[in-house]
């Protein structure tokens, strides 16, 4: 899999840039991700629109506002960037300046290209793992939801070379509803996943 090559026409992004690759990564989204098929489960997706795209769009497509929580101690959150070492990096600064918001029931993220960039690995890696192919595990947890009340989730990690790609979806036994998916660049949570699959907590699906 390689990281989606969206052009930026001047040094820096824009909201011109923002708009037209935020379209095309939407295309992806309806065509490829809505209709994903897992284990032979449908994968359910929101129906609640943020400027006119779908509220799992902008999950997958967004970083939530971190330095909101850490300004009091007067410095960034993301002082490496996730796009980190990829083409995007020295063109969009988005999740370090604020400047491209987005507001999902009351909490403020940052539209961010290279996760829209990474949007189509979703339906590849929900292939990947019907397929049996290798660099993907699968486990099972049951974890409070925000209404504290106990959900059974399904993780899904996809590992090959640079590549760290994770998906959460909820497990109500016909269906799975979608949660969220994003790359994984940090590396505390990198050793979190490793700990928590290795868990005796964990049910191993792959």
């Amino acid at each position: 899999m390689e990281l989606k090559n969206y052009e930026i026409n001047g040094e820096k992004i824009d909201i011109k840039d923002i708009s037209k690759i935020s379209n095309s990564a939407n295309s992806i989204f309806e065509k490829e991700c809505v209709t994903a098929i897992l284990f032979e489960k449908p994968i359910i997706f929101s129906d609640y629109t943020v400027e006119n795209y779908n509220m799992d769009f902008w999950h997958m497509g967004s970083l939530e506002n971190k330095d909101l929580k850490t300004n009091s101690a007067g410095r960034k959150y993301y002082n490496i960037k996730p796009c980190n070492n990829t083409l995007y990096s020295n063109k969009c600064t988005n999740c370090v300046d604020h400047i491209y918001p987005i507001n999902i029931r009351s909490t403020l993220r940052d539209k961010c290209i290279y996760r829209m960039s990474t949007i189509e690995w979703f339906r590849i890696i929900i292939e990947k793992i019907n397929n049996n192919e290798p660099n993907v595990k699968a486990w099972q947890v049951n974890t409070l939801n925000s209404k504290r009340t106990i959900e059974k989730q399904l993780k899904i990690r996809f590992q090959e070379k640079e590549i760290d790609y994770l998906i959460i979806l909820k497990d109500v036994g016909d269906k799975y509803y979608f949660i969220t998916s994003y790359p994984v660049f940090e590396h505390k949570q990198k050793k979190e996943l490793d700990k928590e699959y290795k868990s005796k907590d964990s049910i191993k699906i792959k």
